[in-house]
């Protein structure tokens, strides 16, 4: 999304390790309350974000969240407000899960316009790694501490409370943020990767691959299919094999059925692949050819319609 959000809308979200993860000693999934429970601001309930907060007050944190339309926020047992001062006055944190980097950007002036503002932020979204270090330096600035911590999962990972975490940041912000991320993710999963925007990058990496997978997938199946083999035989014989992949396993199923209800959009998809092929001059030929693919795809359908393209599939669910 360019220049200023009409909405601080939710992303939708589309496997990693953190090598110091905070000791809450619960396990995946687990919403075991905190010796520490936090005051936090959380922006942007949508279809990931309402799971997130879900999690985090299951987790015994104070929450309220901001929408600028509370109507729209459904199934959140948090107060929804639509002033965000008012949401985040007197917060230790806020948490972000928006669109793209004009929405981040956009909200953390108006946190940082209010008094009392949070010491802390905690950008979920998938950003351009170079805007969220500008966000850094502007925090930096207010006595702010930010860190970007993408996700990935997609919202049933967010419901489950076991989503990937790649984090950007200092350490001892990420730690300050430890509570929150151990209820939103599985703490296993979550991996500090280097100064802000490093998580940026490495979710990029994952939602590049997400791309070029999913399409050579869905070619190669068609190639089967052609040959008058049946797709959803030979994905199960691939699952067993050495072209076995997550979204073989996870987004397939649904494929062929025709089922391209968004859990992650094209629009989304072809969002990060730009950030992806922005981030240096290099060739990406696979990368390219992904996000042209991506581009004939109705914005609006989850990013496995790109399959269309090349199988014969049922009617749209």
């Amino acid at each position: 999304m360019h220049g200023a959000p009409s909405e601080y809308a939710a992303p939708d979200a589309g496997g990693l390790a953190m090598s110091d993860p905070h000791p809450s000693g619960r396990a995946a999934g687990d919403a075991v309350p905190y010796e520490y429970d936090m005051r936090v601001a959380f922006v942007g309930a949508g279809l990931m974000g309402r799971w997130m907060v879900a999690r985090l007050v299951a987790a015994g944190h104070d929450v309220a969240v901001f929408a600028r339309d509370p109507r729209r926020v459904t199934g959140v047992d948090a107060p929804v407000v639509d002033d965000l001062a008012q949401a985040v006055a007197g917060r230790e944190a806020v948490c972000l899960c928006v669109t793209d980097s004009a929405d981040s950007a956009q909200v953390v002036d108006d946190v940082l316009a209010v008094g009392d503002h949070p010491g802390l932020v905690v950008d979920l979204s998938t950003i351009a790694p170079a805007v969220a270090r500008r966000i850094a330096a502007r925090c930096a600035k207010a006595g702010v501490a930010y860190v970007d911590c993408p996700v990935s999962g997609g919202p049933a990972g967010a419901e489950a409370g076991t989503l990937a975490i790649m984090c950007g940041g200092d350490a001892e912000a990420l730690d300050r943020a430890a509570p929150l991320l151990d209820a939103i993710g599985d703490p296993a999963r979550r991996t500090h990767c280097g100064p802000v925007g490093a998580g940026l990058v490495v979710k990029l990496v994952n939602n590049l691959l997400v791309g070029v997978i999913s399409s050579a997938t869905a070619e190669a199946l068609a190639l089967g299919q052609r040959a008058g083999i049946e797709p959803g035989l030979v994905r199960d014989v691939l699952m067993g094999a050495t072209a076995n992949s997550w979204q073989l396993e996870n987004l397939f199923p649904r494929v062929l059925q025709g089922d391209h209800r968004p859990g992650f959009t094209a629009a989304n998809l072809c969002k990060d692949l730009g950030h992806a092929l922005g981030l240096d001059d290099a060739p990406m030929p696979f990368g390219e050819l992904a996000m042209a693919q991506m581009l004939t795809v109705d914005p609006a359908q989850d990013y496995g319609a790109v399959a269309r393209l090349t199988m014969d599939l049922p009617p749209p669910a």
